[in-house]
């Protein structure tokens, strides 16, 4: 496989609604925002280290990575990773692949999946076919396209076998619910009285329901949830705290800090100067 060099900077403003890359070789990179894109990363061959929105995760032989949009990753990659990389737009795959658990999960906790030789061959092959596809003199898009949907649709069974199959019950359904409006509506509403009336429930049943199912207070989702794009806006931009503390509609940057201070231990600057941190040594997870 021809190696072909990263170029990060290219990808963080890719401008095409689907791209494929060849992985190959040394690979190393800290806290590189995701852009607003789905990225989706099989590895044939793989020995290294990579983290996703502050979790490490091991690479290795045979395994599929999958980033949501605006997700921050570092890794470390050994010389003898051999794989492929599909990178697509939200549009595409709420377009073509609308049935995926893609189109409507706002933070995937299985981004990495250990699937079979055998399935690691066929979903091989499938990036080998649209790799064939772009290279051509007069790209047929149509085909492109429908290659790409197999290969998202492969990888969306492999995660089916992750992810426990949603309850068809209202309480249950309820916390779904309460985090699809947290992950669109956190910035600007931080208090649980406001998704508790979205959601046609009082602050204290939410509570019940969040803690039964996810072990953790209403109030704890949001904050999480909060934390974790302060993390990524930290690490993977170039805002200063004051910008950040505006963007997540903190009154000021003191208040910010004193907010993420109280959460994780640390306040943001010496978070932001220091190397990277996992959730586990900060006991906030995702």
């Amino acid at each position: 496989m021809k190696f072909i060099e990263k170029n990060l900077e290219e990808e963080a403003n890719i401008k095409n609604s689907l791209t494929y890359i060849p992985l190959a070789g040394l690979s190393e990179e800290e806290n590189f925002r995701s852009p607003d894109f789905y990225v989706f990363i099989l590895f044939e061959k793989c020995i290294g280290t990579h983290f996703i929105d502050f979790v490490e995760y091991e690479e290795k032989d045979n395994q599929v990575h999958i980033s949501f949009p605006g997700q921050i990753h570092s890794w470390k990659t050994g010389a003898s990773a051999r794989g492929h990389k599909l990178i697509v737009s939200k549009e595409f795959v709420e377009k073509y692949t609308p049935e995926t658990k893609f189109s409507y999960l706002q933070i995937n906790d299985h981004p990495v999946i250990d699937i079979s030789p055998e399935e690691c061959k066929k979903l091989s092959a499938e990036f080998k076919m649209l790799k064939k596809e772009l290279a051509s003199t007069a790209v047929e898009w149509n085909i492109v396209n429908l290659r790409a949907q197999v290969i998202i649709t492969r990888i969306n069974n492999y995660l089916n076998k992750y992810i426990r199959p949603l309850q068809q019950n209202r309480i249950h359904m309820l916390v779904n619910n309460f985090i699809d409006l947290i992950d669109t509506g956190f910035v600007e509403n931080k208090m649980v009285s406001y998704y508790a009336k979205r959601l046609a429930v009082t602050p204290n049943y939410l509570n019940i329901i969040t803690k039964r199912y996810l072990g953790i207070s209403a109030k704890e989702v949001i904050d999480r949830r909060l934390i974790l794009e302060s993390k990524r806006l930290l690490l993977g931009s170039n805002f200063s705290i004051k910008e950040i503390a505006d963007k997540l509609c903190f009154s000021s940057s003191i208040t910010f800090a004193a907010y993420f201070s109280s959460k994780t231990g640390m306040y943001p600057k010496k978070y932001r100067d220091m190397e990277i941190v996992t959730e586990n040594e900060q006991g906030v997870s995702k």
